[in-house]
């Protein structure tokens, strides 16, 4: 399984992606919301190694454990996960204004909050 680190990298990759995009254009927009929830996974993915080595394939398995470990950030989450699904199953289509939300409200709450707990601000390795 994927290391901390290689999931930092992964989210890092992830967000680059999605910041790529233009949100200007429609067909965009999906991409840039499922680019921001699989990033946010990847957070999620290096906290739970970095809490004590949990590594998951399956959404469900992951969704349970942040439902059952109450994360601060697991509403944040949920939203993006839901979002991410309604744009790739139900093809909906998002407003600019929805992407600046899922980004601003869901996903950089969860970036922040998993780089505090994993490098603390005046902590040096």
């Amino acid at each position: 399984m994927p290391a901390q680190s290689q999931h930092e990298a992964q989210a890092r990759r992830n967000e680059m992606f999605f910041q790529s995009l233009d949100k200007t254009v429609s067909v965009n927009r999906e991409w840039i919301v499922t680019g921001s929830f699989y990033a946010a996974l990847h957070w999620i993915e290096a906290l739970f190694d970095h809490q004590g080595g949990l590594h998951f394939k399956e959404h469900e398995l992951r969704n349970r454990t942040v439902r059952r470990l109450s994360l601060h950030i697991a509403n944040e989450y949920f939203r993006l996960y839901t979002a991410s699904r309604r744009g790739r199953y139900e093809l909906y289509r998002f407003s600019q204004s929805e992407v600046d939300d899922q980004i601003h409200r869901n996903y950089i709450p969860i970036r922040n909050y998993v780089l505090n707990v994993l490098h603390p601000p005046g902590i040096t390795p």
